[in-house]
């Protein structure tokens, strides 16, 4: 089973929140987004009972990381994985140069945000991705979440705490609309006898 789940409001979309923002390609989460991060995790903890290994992934992305860790609260996980496969589209329109060195966790990892987390960092190159199109964007996506089909067993669920685009990149591909993929928005996919993404059982939270 993978969980896709995008993260909880940004500060940047918050008047209040804007003056505390450490960096402005990296906006942390608002109060309302930790509330929709808390209401997501406890969605997911109903639904996870039956698996014996449960991982949690998270964007380097500040606002996700958040939002994976009080996921990780809600279901009793210590270790959350940093995976740039699953990171903010890297549109040359969206930042003027590659924003991933930057990054809060990649130049303050002993911010306060990250305590009470263990953060296992394997993030690609940075140099690797930007600048992305959309086509770059949804072929990194799609290749990674159908390698994780490939990998996991019936036993181990995934949870992916990501960005929009791979939220509506999925649902794209299943034919479902794509305009209410709001703020912690939660998606599943279970793999039956085939592990292409297309065969699997799309759930929409």
């Amino acid at each position: 089973m993978i969980f896709l789940v995008r993260h909880g409001e940004r500060a940047d979309n918050c008047e209040i929140e804007k003056k505390n923002i450490v960096n402005p390609s990296d906006p942390h989460l608002t109060p309302t987004g930790c509330t929709q991060a808390l209401q997501a995790g406890s969605l997911i903890q109903q639904e996870i009972e039956a698996y014996s290994c449960v991982d949690i992934q998270s964007s380097p992305f500040l606002r996700c990381i958040m939002t994976a860790k009080i996921v990780a609260s809600q279901i009793n996980k210590q270790e959350v994985s940093l995976k740039t496969e699953i990171c903010e589209t890297l549109y040359p329109q969206f930042f003027s140069k590659n924003p991933l060195p930057e990054l809060v966790i990649n130049t303050d990892s002993t911010h306060t945000y990250f305590t009470g987390i263990t953060l296992i960092d394997q993030q690609l190159d940075q140099n690797e991705i930007y600048p992305e199109t959309l086509e770059k964007v949804t072929n990194r996506i799609m290749t990674y979440v159908q390698q994780l089909l490939k990998t996991i067993e019936p036993e181990q669920c995934v949870i992916l705490v990501t960005h929009q685009r791979p939220l509506k990149t999925i649902l794209e591909l299943f034919n479902q609309k794509t305009d209410n993929v709001g703020y912690c928005k939660v998606i599943s996919l279970r793999k039956g006898e085939s592990t292409q993404i297309e065969k699997c059982e799309l759930k929409i939270y």
